[in-house]
């Protein structure tokens, strides 16, 4: 117990323990509004360390659905390996079987130039002017055949690329071209320039500049030293392979449009057909589906940890009552308990692959519904795993741009025979708007690409005349959580708003618990004052009370 000794010294005063009372009133006034600061201190402190346990879980979450995502139904195969094939687009895959043969492989064009005298450095002078290289082809009667449209590139050799290092240099800066300095023996080097892949992509070179005149490459021309008929060392050549009877050409060994959604890489020659074949891998697509509904259940259940309410048990979750987090787990259940558009003519949903909610809210999957669903329409699979852009309309061929991020759903496609090709393409449009029209130079093939609206990014290669015809662009389940997912957990997102608004919260409430111990002196120090201005009135009061009592005794012995 607090001795109060001013009390106790001064004996004529009320006698209460002054330091005592104040101390307890000091108490009564600060003590239930420090314990109420000192428990939100401890919530939010709790919150703050919930959230950063959320923001692993979540992550951890978008490193699993990345994994999942393009997942394969298709198993393909081949039963030689001069051919290998791979499926790279789930959404348009289909079940094949073809025979294959490999005629020949595609190659580069292969030109060195050892110069009129042998070059003994890589840094030897060489003469000014111009070079001018044209792509084409060198044909088997000598003659060269420019590419349509025309490539052509024009170098300039001046004191500044003066040398074979300098003029590999310039070269390298050309698309579809490049060039090194190789050394062939002991102090002898060449100029090796190598074309892109395939029989139309060979190099003419050409100057009006006598002095360079030994790094011409011309098929045509037989004389000169060296000749620049001479120069070219590996012709380029096409890929030429038979699919069931039919002979195909390409300028690539890795080919990605004979067979929709699979790539085929060339890796020798055969003789005879050999047997190309895919079909659906049930087990693989029923395995990969378990595998998200039971990474999609972790989740829940983590969620449902934190924020239960203690309606059962009287024990809260952490973010029992935060709205943030409320949401976050409202919009997550909601991509698997919703529609998917973008996959045909109808929305797609979980259930049509025998996936359920249980009443405690996780999910779970009938394998029997599952493989009987897959088999008889896997849009569903593609609807969850692989985001696509398809068209009811076979002769178009569909992508999109690798950045893009056209809205899901479905779009008409238009093309208009009568509207002006050019000088800008108005003939299609998608969606009601207009797409750029334009040809591509490695195949000559006409293409449309959407560069506005909500399809922009949409790219459209008719096969064949298309007048109208429905395109769907689809994102899948998967990919639809990850862009979520990277959203709310981006340093402007959700969650790291509320962790601000928390730590913010958290330094108002130390900011008001020191201003507490400040306003616990000021309130000690008033309550002091007004008892000790109390005690000296008391004091007062009992000293006149003596006198007068005194006074009194006196008056009384007098009149005895």
């Amino acid at each position: 117990m607090t001795v109060d000794y001013l009390s106790v010294l001064n004996k004529k005063g009320s006698g209460l323990n002054i330091t005592q009372i104040v101390d307890s009133l000091v108490e009564a006034d600060t003590v239930p509004k420090k314990n109420m600061l000192t428990e939100d201190q401890t919530t939010k402190q709790a919150e703050i360390s919930a959230f950063a346990e959320v923001v692993s879980e979540l992550n951890s979450l978008k490193t699993d659905l990345t994994t999942l995502s393009n997942s394969n139904k298709y198993l393909p195969s081949s039963t030689n390996t001069a051919l290998s094939i791979t499926v790279t687009d789930n959404s348009t895959a289909k079940n094949l079987s073809s025979d294959v043969r490999v005629v020949s492989l595609a190659s580069q064009q292969t030109l060195e130039f050892a110069g009129s005298s042998p070059f003994n450095s890589p840094t030897a002078s060489i003469n000014t002017g111009t070079l001018t290289l044209t792509l084409g082809s060198w044909n088997s009667d000598n003659t060269f055949t420019n590419k349509s449209p025309a490539v052509t590139h024009s170098v300039k050799v001046d004191t500044n690329n003066n040398t074979l290092q300098g003029l590999a240099a310039s070269i390298n800066s050309l698309s579809d071209i490049t060039a090194s300095v190789l050394q062939t023996s002991s102090g002898v080097y060449s100029l090796v320039v190598k074309s892109a892949m395939g029989a139309n992509n060979a190099i003419k070179i050409t100057t009006g500049d006598a002095g360079l005149n030994q790094f011409r490459a011309d098929p045509t021309i037989n004389i000169g030293t060296p000749t620049p008929r001479s120069v070219q060392k590996a012709s380029a050549s096409d890929a030429e392979l038979t699919v069931d009877g039919v002979t195909v050409k390409r300028t690539s060994n890795t080919i990605a449009n004979i067979f929709s959604g699979y790539t085929l890489d060339l890796n020798s020659t055969t003789t005879s057909a050999f047997r190309v074949s895919s079909s659906l891998d049930d087990d693989s697509a029923y395995l990969n589906t378990k595998t998200l509904v039971d990474r999609l259940n972790f989740t829940r259940s983590y969620f449902t940890e934190i924020l239960d309410k203690g309606v059962e048990d009287g024990e809260a979750g952490t973010l029992a009552y935060d709205p943030v987090m409320s949401a976050i787990s409202k919009k997550l259940r909601s991509f698997s308990e919703g529609q998917i558009i973008g996959f045909g003519a109808n929305s797609k949903y979980l259930s049509e692959l025998g996936i359920s909610t249980k009443r405690d809210g996780t999910l779970s999957i009938n394998e029997k519904t599952f493989r009987e669903a897959i088999k008889n329409d896997s849009s569903s699979f593609d609807a969850i795993f692989n985001s696509s852009v398809t068209s009811d309309n076979t002769n178009l061929v569909l992508n999109k741009n690798t950045f893009s991020s056209p809205k899901p759903g479905s779009y008409a496609y238009v093309f208009d025979s009568s509207k002006a090709a050019s000088p800008v393409d108005l003939r299609s449009s998608l969606g009601g708007v207009t797409m750029s029209g334009g040809t591509d130079i490695s195949t000559g093939q006409s293409y449309y690409s959407a560069i506005s609206g909500d399809a922009m990014g949409v790219n459209i290669i008719p096969q064949t005349s298309v007048s109208s015809a429905t395109v769907y662009v689809g994102e899948s389940m998967v990919d639809s959580m990850n862009n979520y997912l990277e959203q709310i957990l981006a340093s402007s997102g959700d969650i790291e708003r509320r962790k601000s608004t928390l730590n913010k919260d958290l330094v108002d409430i130390e900011a008001d618990l020191l201003g507490m111990e400040s306003k616990v002196d000021t309130i000690r120090a008033r309550y002091l004052e007004q008892y000790s201005a109390m005690e000296s009135a008391v004091t007062s009061l009992k000293g006149t009370g003596e006198y007068l009592e005194n006074m009194i005794k006196s008056w009384n012995e007098s009149d005895d």
